[in-house]
């Protein structure tokens, strides 16, 4: 009796011990209209925040990107290297710069792929992703957490609110047929990775000018020590026939070799 005594005994303090962690309660999550008016104030930012990163950082970017044919097999490739030096001087500190006027904002730098065009749908284009006209014609839906890089991220799905939009053009057929998952960092609200991929087969003029029947974009960005954003790596992936020609297109491109040099 003494010796299960004992063994219950340190079972208790076992439990007891591990009970804090156990019973911790994850911080409930903002609102959905908080993180959307959050990351469009630091998506405002973000032009000036490149630029003062490119001004303290060095760094290599390759961009590589492969044409297939349609059974695959690679036609040609495409591979740059840039670099960015900027010159070392002192610097006592790091100025915030202030939020603009939200009218139009813009993911700036975040996206820095040359696009692909297919009928005149640019295609991961560097432009106003953020833009209001854009955001109304998504559902978006706060779905949880998770850490990345050992800091929260706020995980937000897309889809388009209906399947009855008002479309004027190509381009707003394109978004209609996209859906996708964004992690925001909660710290910063700052998106900082980015899925989307396309539902269903786009075509243009019925099918007869072509269709694109696959594609698919992703960018994942880091965070420096001192708190700057950059886009650590970006991907797409393309399938698609214009007339009578098909394509399949690769695209990677990936920042390497950073050194803070002021």
């Amino acid at each position: 009796m003494k010796f299960i005594g004992s063994f219950l005994l340190i079972l208790f303090l076992g439990a007891a011990a591990l009970l804090p962690k156990a019973c911790a309660v994850a911080p409930p999550l903002p609102s959905l209209n908080l993180v959307m008016q959050r990351v469009m104030q630091t998506s405002a930012e973000e032009n000036t925040e490149f630029s003062l990163f490119k001004e303290h950082y060095s760094f290599t970017r390759q961009k590589v990107t492969e044409f297939f044919d349609a059974t695959g097999h690679l036609k040609s490739r495409e591979d740059r290297l840039s670099t960015n030096s900027p010159v070392p001087a002192p610097v006592l500190s790091r100025p915030r710069p202030v939020a603009p006027t939200l009218t139009a904002v813009s993911l700036g730098n975040t996206v820095t792929a040359d696009p692909p065009n297919i009928h005149g749908v640019a295609l991961g284009k560097k432009e106003d992703l953020l833009n209001p006209d854009i955001i109304k014609r998504f559902k978006f839906t706060l779905i949880g957490r998770e850490m990345l890089n050992n800091r929260p991220a706020l995980i937000v799905d897309f889809q388009p609110v209906s399947d009855n939009l008002p479309v004027f053009n190509l381009k707003d057929r394109f978004i209609d047929s996209i859906s996708g998952r964004a992690w925001v960092d909660e710290g910063d609200f700052t998106l900082e990775k980015v899925e989307l991929h396309l539902m269903n087969k786009f075509t243009a003029l019925g099918g007869l000018a072509g269709d694109i029947s696959q594609f698919n974009f992703s960018f994942v960005r880091d965070r420096t020590p001192d708190g700057f954003w950059f886009t650590h790596s970006l991907d797409w992936h393309l399938q698609a026939r214009e007339a009578t020609y098909q394509r399949i297109v690769d695209h990677h491109e990936e920042i390497d070799d950073l050194q803070k040099i002021r």
